[in-house]
């Protein structure tokens, strides 16, 4: 382990859940983010289902030069 001495100044009754808790909020903090800057988040999170997309819609016909 490349950070093992950092035991000698942490305890890792402190550290490790220091750690995980650091871990844990930032990724609610990502999760939250996601969920209020996205619209398509809660959509999916909520079961909305994609229906199948619609043909292109055909080009408008040109008209001839008079």
């Amino acid at each position: 382990m490349i950070y093992g001495k950092i035991w000698c100044v942490v305890k890792p009754s402190v550290g490790i859940p220091l750690l995980l808790g650091t871990v844990a909020v930032s990724s609610f903090a990502v999760h939250y983010a996601l969920l209020t800057h996205t619209t398509w988040l809660p959509k999916y999170y909520a079961g909305n289902t994609v229906g199948k997309a619609a043909a292109p819609a055909a080009p408008a016909a040109a008209e001839a030069p008079k």
